[in-house]
């Protein structure tokens, strides 16, 4: 099945908008389920800092607490950017990533944390050290199994927040991972555990600057990368009757992108370039996951002269009484600036010997030939021509001027 573009008619399937409530529903539900994991394992940590009275153990357990407030935060940003109001009409689609900085921020207090827990503090004497390594090693599991999961479904909803979440707990894996090491390497070697922590903290601090990077690169309405733009200007470039790409400018706000496009199109009805943009605004949707809003602001066809059109009598330039049955057909350009004449030529009539349909015939053809005004010294009062020219936006004039050269000359003047 072809489009009346000349481009496959695209199968629709219906966009992110019509299943936006559940994209909300299981971002909020994943949100929910790495807060009660937190809750749960903050409980632990601080049970086994009480019992070893380590001091990693305690840091951990307070990281542990800044990650349910951040998960909290994560929560609230996906609930409200996709609130819409009087107020902020477009929506609140950057407040997650808001909540994106917010945790990246929660990931540098916990570094802080580290620092001044692990680094700086005096060591103190571990108790229950066996059973402390054995709880912390088996919490690392559930840890690591349910950043794959969200890492799954942060992709599959493109939540800026859900990913900073689950970065944020593989850095929880490796804060652990140290606290681990502390804990077995003070048996030997007092310092051990406050060397790996510091290396540990620098990778901390990398992923919380990325987090804040690629948010404020959303906030700050960075363009997207530039794989995705190259996309959409194959996508468009698909379609014959795009002349020319303007501009093409794309961003991110939140989970979504907003494309703007300026096209220039090989058409001259505004209604023709209205359905060109529709079938490209579809397929971009179809082929660019998560896109919200396409903005295309197209122009039909420019050229720098107009093209005219009058039916003649004969070779000689006398212009004819009649349009279907005139032999000969007189077209000449005019340059839009200054007026000056640029081509002139004549044409047969193929048609003007047809029995039926030959004004429509005729008038098909001229259209075909991209003229833009018809001179006629009878008007068509209805007939099938009229429509035809019509439909194409082709302005026809009356004119009582007998031959070719006085009429051109009468459009100089007129210009």
């Amino acid at each position: 099945m072809k489009s009346a573009y000349g481009k496959p008619a695209l199968k629709y399937y219906p966009d992110h908008r019509l299943g936006d409530s559940k994209r909300q529903e299981d971002g909020r539900k994943v949100a929910a389920y790495s807060t009660v994991l937190n809750l749960f394992l903050t409980i632990v940590k601080g049970g086994l800092a009480i019992l070893s009275g380590s001091t990693a153990i305690l840091a951990e357990t307070i990281h542990s607490l800044t990650d349910i407030i951040g998960n909290l935060t994560v929560l609230a940003g996906i609930t409200i950017s996709r609130k819409k109001s009087s107020t902020f009409p477009w929506g609140l689609y950057k407040v997650e990533n808001v909540a994106a900085i917010v945790s990246a921020l929660f990931i540098f207090l916990m570094a802080y944390e580290m620092v001044k827990n692990t680094l700086i503090s005096e060591a103190r004497e571990i108790t229950n050290i066996n059973s402390s390594m054995i709880v912390l090693s088996l919490m690392t599991l559930p840890m690591f199994l349910f950043a794959r999961y969200e890492k799954k479904n942060a992709d599959e909803l493109n939540s800026p927040s859900l990913k900073a979440d689950a970065k944020h707990w593989l850095t929880d894996i490796a804060s652990t991972a140290v606290v681990i090491g502390g804990i077995a390497g003070s048996i030997v070697y007092p310092y051990a555990d406050k060397i790996a922590a510091a290396v540990v903290i620098i990778f901390i601090f990398r992923a919380g600057y990325k987090i804040v990077k690629d948010s404020m690169k959303s906030l700050l309405d960075a363009s997207v990368d530039a794989k995705t733009l190259e996309e959409i200007k194959r996508i468009i470039n698909g379609f014959k009757d795009v002349e020319e790409v303007s501009a093409l400018n794309a961003r991110n706000s939140g989970s979504f992108i907003f494309v703007h496009l300026d096209l220039r199109l090989s058409v001259k009805k505004f209604k023709e370039a209205h359905q060109i943009a529709e079938v490209i605004e579809e397929a971009i949707r179809e082929e660019i996951p998560f896109v919200e809003r396409v903005t295309i602001h197209y122009e039909p066809e420019r050229k720098d002269y107009v093209r005219y059109a009058v039916p003649l009598a004969n070779r000689e330039g006398e212009i004819s009484e009649h349009f279907g049955e005139a032999p000969f057909i007189a077209l000449w350009d005019k340059k839009i600036s200054g007026g000056a004449a640029l081509s002139q030529k004549i044409l047969e009539n193929p048609f003007y010997k047809t029995e039926k349909g030959k004004g429509i015939r005729l008038a098909e053809l001229l259209i075909k030939q991209g003229i833009d005004i018809l001179y006629i010294k009878k008007y068509f009062e209805g007939r099938g021509p009229e429509y035809v020219f019509s439909n194409a936006e082709i302005e026809i004039k009356y004119t009582n001027v007998k031959n070719l050269r006085d009429l051109i000359e009468s459009e100089k003047e007129f210009s």
